[in-house]
């Protein structure tokens, strides 16, 4: 039942503490081979055969290795050793103890059941008839080895879109959840946005996926590569889901200007980043004002707006400040967000 075990404890662990992280499997599944330590012939027994003989020798199968004591002792020392010395973390230090719990849970619905409150010679077993109980090799097992699989594979896609709660919160479109995951992946992943709603404009009917770009006062800034939009301005949502992307790394720079030319800066910018979505935000005094003339689309928001000699960049692509400020000094601070890489639309 070693792979059985395998699946049961990984899946087990990665759903009780929503997090498939490599540390966390990889201990969850030390813990699940744990119990069978007692026994030569088996996977554990055979690599620690001078611990699982002596085992063997002294201990019938399934009893003190498959007891509450000897999870007990396991946490104790991988707490110590995972948290207290390597510093890993308490929800790593547990994976270890919870696997071992998981795999001992597992061996009580087989015939012979286990001795989970050892040294108390009660045989702990599930379901009142034998006959109905697992054997190991039946197709029981094979049974329970699939549903393990299953889990753990919907349980990484749980995980991946944020936990269970926030999953379930998704897909009701409850928006503090959505602007929560997006917070915290941001910064890692492309955080892809699917809208059914319409358009403000002329209330023409959408059903598309944006990259998120950011959010600006709990409304999400997103684009389908086209252009870029405000939701409750440009897009009126009744529908909105948000979804994990390609790895992706998200960064903020922030360049001052003191009277000088702004294409330029902006064009060295655009050259050290060339597989970047590149945004502007801020404020600049400049000194043509006159000749800014902002490309202003109805069904678009107004990334660009020019006030006396003061332009405002509101997520504002950098390719297209580059046109709108030739020959233009200024004076003031922009921040350039970066989101690498481009993504396919």
């Amino acid at each position: 039942m070693s792979l059985t075990h395998a699946a049961i404890a990984v899946a087990g662990v990665s759903f009780v503490f929503s997090d498939v992280s490599p540390n966390l499997v990889i201990l969850a599944l030390m813990g699940s081979q744990i119990p069978d330590i007692d026994l030569s012939t088996s996977y554990i027994g055979q690599i620690c055969f001078p611990v699982s003989h002596f085992l063997e020798d002294r201990f019938p199968h399934r009893t003190v290795t498959h007891s509450l004591l000897a999870t007990l002792i396991l946490a104790i020392a991988s707490i110590l050793i995972v948290q207290g010395w390597l510093h890993l973390g308490w929800k790593i230090a547990l994976a270890l103890p919870a696997g071992h719990l998981f795999s001992c849970y597992a061996d009580m619905f087989t015939k012979k059941g286990i001795q989970w409150f050892y040294p108390l010679p009660a045989w702990c077993v599930h379901g009142s008839n034998p006959n109905r109980r697992l054997r190991t090799g039946g197709l029981g097992e094979y049974w329970v080895l699939a549903g393990a699989i299953a889990l753990l594979i919907s349980n990484y896609y749980v995980v991946q879109s944020g936990g269970l709660v926030q999953t379930a919160s998704q897909q009701l479109g409850i928006k503090s959840s959505l602007l929560k995951m997006y917070d915290k992946n941001a910064s890692r992943h492309h955080i892809w946005a699917t809208i059914e709603g319409v358009k403000a404009s002329d209330r023409s009917p959408i059903n598309q996926r944006y990259l998120i770009l950011a959010t600006e006062k709990d409304e999400f800034m997103v684009t389908d590569g086209q252009g870029i939009y405000k939701t409750w301005e440009q897009i009126i949502p009744t529908r909105l889901t948000t979804n994990l992307g390609q790895v992706a790394t998200t960064h903020a720079q922030t360049i001052t200007f003191n009277n000088e030319p702004i294409t330029p800066i902006l064009k060295q910018f655009a050259t050290a980043n060339p597989n970047s979505i590149l945004l502007l935000n801020g404020q600049l005094e400049v000194s043509f004002p006159d000749e800014i003339h902002p490309v202003l689309k109805i069904d678009q928001f107004p990334t660009l707006k020019v006030s006396g000699k003061t332009a405002t960049f509101t997520y504002h692509p950098l390719t297209l400040g580059v046109k709108d400020f030739q020959s233009q000094y200024g004076t003031g601070t922009l921040t350039i967000k970066s989101i690498t890489p481009i993504p396919q639309f």
